[in-house]
């Protein structure tokens, strides 16, 4: 399967392989860093890594969101931070793009969607929105999700490239957490292979 085509249902068996590598966290400001946790930074994506953001995605904002975009992508984060997956999955158009610490997935059917709304573990709340072309740039704060374990997550801080057209998500891209800043690879799996 070619980097360009990969389907989202490797978001699930991801998720089953590497659980922190999708959590939406990003930030916690009650964290502290152990040493444990430093040694399993795997840091910064390499160049030409399927990790790469595609061309084009923007990291800040150059003006205002538009309103259509804000309703939507608030919609978005209102039914996921209710624990209504299926809903939260409606907003994202088929087929649509989708990238959080891994390769850009193609999201193409219902299963699909869903599953990678359910790949996110918390829920969120837009702190700030701006435009950026095509795009929007949101800054989120973590919130618990019911049917999820956002753990640690609460109360942090991600960011994402969010492209709405037609009243739906057709582009997701996670953000490094501050502007500028380099997209970190997904830990190392812990554990026996699966």
């Amino acid at each position: 399967m070619g980097a360009g085509r990969r389907s989202a249902a490797a978001v699930v068996v991801a998720a089953l392989a590497v659980p922190a590598m999708l959590g939406c966290g990003g930030s916690n400001k009650s964290a502290t860093t152990s040493g444990a946790a430093a040694q399993n930074d795997p840091g910064p994506i390499p160049q030409h890594s399927d990790l790469e953001l595609p061309p084009g995605v923007p990291d800040r904002p150059t003006g205002p969101a538009e309103g259509a975009s804000r309703r939507v992508i608030n919609g978005w984060l209102r039914a996921l931070r209710h624990g209504d997956v299926e809903r939260a999955a409606h907003y994202f158009a088929l087929p649509s793009k989708f990238q959080n610490a891994t390769p850009v997935l193609t999201v193409n059917n219902e299963s699909e969607r869903i599953a990678v709304n359910l790949s996110l573990p918390c829920g969120a709340k837009a702190v700030d929105m701006g435009g950026a072309g095509a795009y929007t740039i949101v800054t989120f704060n973590l919130t618990k999700r019911p049917g999820a374990d956002c753990g640690t997550g609460v109360g942090g801080t991600a960011r994402g490239a969010i492209r709405v057209a037609h009243g739906k998500i057709t582009e997701w891209y996670r953000r490094p957490d501050q502007p500028g800043g380099q997209q970190q690879a997904p830990p190392p799996a812990s554990g026996p292979a699966a």
